[in-house]
Formats: C-alpha cells, sequence, structure tokens
C-alpha cells in the first residue's frame, strides 16, 4: 500500500485489504497467538487463497499461532492441525486434523461433515437429522456448571462422553 491510503476511510478498501489491514494490526504487537473469528466469511474463495497463504507465511515466519475459528470445513482442513468441534458451546470433538476430518466419532462431527457440499454429482449423501431434543443454551445463574466429559478414543482424540 502507498502512502496516498492512508487517507483513505475503510469502506474504500476492497475485502482483501481491510482483510490484511487487520492482519496487520493484529501483528503491530509480535503475538505469540492470533484469535481469528470468521477471519475469511465475507471474501470471495480467491481472495480466502490468497489470505489463507499470508497466514501461514506469517506462522512459518514468526512462529505464531493461531486459533482459527470458522464454520467453513474447507478452510479448517486447510489451516488447521488440531481441530476442536462446537455443539451447543461446548467441545463435542477435539483431536488432530486428520482425526476429526477422516475418522469423526461423535454424532454431531459426523452430520456437520455430511453437510459439506461435494462437487461430485455422482456421490450419494445422505444427510440425516440430528435425533433427540436440543438443550436449552439458556443457563440460569443458579445452575451448576455444564461440564461435559470426554473420552480418548485414539491418542490424541477426545469425544464428548454422552453419558
Amino acid at each position: 500500500m502507498t502512502a496516498e491510503h492512508a487517507k483513505r476511510y475503510p469502506h474504500q478498501f476492497s475485502g482483501g485489504q481491510r482483510q490484511r489491514i487487520c492482519i496487520a494490526r493484529a501483528l503491530a504487537s509480535n503475538p505469540k497467538l492470533i484469535i481469528a473469528d470468521e477471519a475469511l466469511s465475507a471474501l470471495d474463495v480467491s481472495i480466502q487463497a490468497q489470505i489463507i497463504n499470508l497466514f501461514m507465511e506469517l506462522q512459518e515466519e514468526h512462529g505464531i499461532a493461531y486459533l482459527f475459528i470458522s464454520h467453513d470445513m474447507a478452510v479448517v482442513e486447510k489451516m488447521s492441525h488440531r481441530v476442536a468441534v462446537l455443539y451447543l458451546g461446548q467441545i463435542a470433538e477435539l483431536g488432530s486434523r486428520q482425526q476429526v476430518l477422516e475418522t469423526p466419532t461423535h454424532s454431531y462431527t459426523k452430520r456437520l461433515l455430511s453437510a459439506v457440499p461435494v462437487a461430485d454429482p455422482t456421490i450419494e449423501r445422505s444427510l440425516g437429522r440430528l435425533t433427540g431434543e436440543i438443550p436449552s443454551p439458556v443457563r440460569h445463574v443458579s445452575d451448576e456448571p455444564l461440564i461435559v466429559s470426554h473420552k480418548e478414543v485414539a491418542p490424541g482424540h477426545f469425544v464428548a462422553d454422552a453419558s
């Protein structure tokens, strides 16, 4: 960017430029961790790829860790070393990228992955429905804290215990 860009308002930048500015601001304090919440969701695929590459280059150069929050499973697959799947604010499944995305164990993770569109029209997929009643995410102050136990189904691969 040039000095002329300093006179611009945020709305005068493209989505990709605004994202790069946000990344530059985050890097100004030399962080060890960057939390990126849906950092790519409003960008088109080509700009997403550029920003992903930038994140990965910065990680390599500066040793930065990311807590990358996304609903886009293609982005999760590209960016992640470890994956945590949340269901109603609780970790339903946690493990390496390969463990969670290739051999999901929790029913919610399986349903989530089955909902990802596939470009091949010859592949048939059953989306199925989650059964049972969804618990209310609203908790009263007087309620006991919700504690979800997890079992280790493989080394480093944890799944919320239904019991």
